[in-house]
């Protein structure tokens, strides 16, 4: 009997899901599909609970589950390494990826796949989310075999398939927000989210039409609009403006090469044909619709061929292949919540460990001599290049890490300018306006640095007196910003004349 895998996308406003079986050696066969949405007080719990009772009497046999989480739930860096050994990796991963969250590293779950250019994109993940996903879809509907991210298993599959030599963007445009993977030599390069969805255009048409955004949905749908839709025009191009900005901003630190000679798109977003218009006009390439059937290695069931939707189901449908993918993608089901596995032969085990073993230990040695050899030479290389790029963009400074140095000095720039975001749409800029506005000028207090990420903002400054630092705390509680303000830590600078602090504020 064939192996039956449960895709499970869990998006932000629904979860979709998709039941298939294997079909030969690389297709699959979809049995059932279903979406519950997350709203009217249905939370993750609630709506699994609900899929359950509707997916699970269509299956023939134990299923297991591939679960995508939406990229806003997930923390993406680019780390560069001197090495490609995976254990070496594995090893360094956790040190290189710590500075560079805001959340400690023993609380987060962190994978990464290969750059083209020999770098990594990581991809780190709280624990805390990890567990309450997996808890609740064990409980509901089976064993999870693999957690993964919803924009590189989706684009697992094209990049299976094809040798893709050039630049290229896949756009997953949902309900509130639009994910892009770019992609180049056939491997993932980065991933980015946009505030931009199905229902930006659905509320730019109910204005262009005078009608509420219920009836705008229906006719969004239908394609029945006309041609009063320059408010949804508007939202469309603003979106292709941010994404042509990313582009370029991507060429110029080298993260992609070369221009994207082609784009691809997906989700219910990407049924308005305008959009697709657009995006070709601004980027001059042609823009294809993502067909998973294209290949031959889709099965859709006779029952499910006028109600399945391609691109609302691509995302659950590429998770349920990611069961069978022969590439590497993302994996937070590792470390201690790897699956456990009682079929293994415990005499079969031992014997190949011992192979393995001896393998291992008869390449050791000469491992060792070449890799010290090629590391000597590869780390003096690297110091001097690294000690002159320092030199020149950072002279004022005392050189101690210099790539930590540098790595911060760019993000505090990111953020201090207003590049970037903490991912809720507020700007730091916002933020520095509302609390000059609460503390008040007489007070004796300086701010020397501000990190802004995932809804928590790390204040450090300087203040005359203890009393001072709690003033601010108490105003800055008055934001209309501001859930919880805390003193982290104070201690006494070296002049002993002031006072340094640590302040942490949660975003509402």
């Amino acid at each position: 009997m064939p192996e039956t895998i449960l895709g499970l996308d869990i998006g932000a406003d629904s979860i979709k899901a998709v039941l298939a079986n294997a079909s030969g050696r690389m297709g699959v066969r979809v049995i059932a599909s279903e979406t519950v949405r997350l709203e009217d007080g249905v939370d993750l719990d609630v709506a699994l609970k609900r899929m359950a009772e509707k997916i699970l009497p269509m299956a023939s046999s134990r299923i297991r589950c591939v679960v995508s989480l939406p990229p806003s739930d997930v923390m993406f860096r680019q780390i560069r390494l001197p090495f490609r050994d995976e254990s070496k990796i594995k090893k360094t991963l956790p040190f290189e990826l710590e500075p560079l969250l805001p959340l400690p590293i023993e609380e987060v779950v962190a994978d990464y796949v290969h750059l083209p250019d020999g770098g990594l994109l990581t991809a780190a993940v709280g624990k805390e989310r990890i567990q309450k996903v997996l808890s609740a879809v064990e409980v509901h509907l089976g064993e999870v075999a693999v957690i993964d991210t919803a924009t590189a298993a989706l684009a697992l599959p094209l990049l299976e398939q094809e040798a893709l030599t050039g630049a290229g963007i896949l756009l997953d445009i949902g309900a509130s927000s639009t994910f892009a993977v770019f992609y180049e030599k056939n491997a993932l390069v980065q991933i980015r989210s946009f505030t931009f969805g199905g229902n930006t255009i659905t509320r730019a048409l109910a204005e262009d039409l005078a009608c509420d955004p219920a009836e705008a949905e229906s006719l969004k749908i239908c394609a029945a609009y006309g041609t009063k839709t320059g408010g949804a025009l508007a939202a469309c191009r603003t979106f292709c403006v941010s994404l042509a900005n990313t582009v370029e901003l991507m060429r110029l630190n080298e993260t992609l090469q070369s221009p994207p000679a082609e784009i691809l798109v997906t989700g219910g977003g990407s049924l308005f044909k305008p959009l697709s218009d657009d995006l070709e006009k601004t980027f001059g390439v042609p823009i294809k619709a993502l067909d998973f059937g294209r290949s031959g290695q889709l099965e859709i069931d006779e029952k499910l061929q006028n109600l399945y939707s391609p691109p609302i189901m691509n995302t659950a449908l590429a998770t349920a292949k990611r069961a069978f993918a022969s590439r590497k993608s993302f994996n937070f089901r590792q470390g201690e919540f790897a699956a456990k596995s009682v079929r293994g032969d415990l005499g079969k085990q031992f014997k190949w460990g011992a192979i393995i073993a001896g393998i291992i230990l008869l390449l050791a040695a000469v491992d060792l001599l070449l890799d010290y050899q090629w590391q000597a030479r590869q780390a003096g290389h690297l110091k001097s290049q690294i000690s002159l790029i320092f030199k020149k963009h950072y002279p004022q400074a005392q050189m101690v890490d210099p790539v930590a140095q540098l790595r911060t000095k760019l993000a505090g720039d990111r953020k201090t300018y207003g590049v970037d975001d903490g991912g809720l749409g507020v700007t730091v800029l916002e933020l520095f306006k509302d609390m000059s506005g609460l503390i008040s000028p007489a007070m004796d207090i300086i701010f020397t640095h501000m990190h802004y990420e995932n809804n928590i903002v790390l204040l450090t400054g300087e203040a005359k007196k203890i009393e001072d630092v709690t003033n601010v705390k108490n105003e800055l509680l008055k934001s209309k910003y501001f859930k919880n303000v805390a003193i982290n830590s104070t201690s006494l600078a070296r002049e002993g004349a002031k006072l340094n602090f640590d302040l942490r504020i949660e975003l509402r």
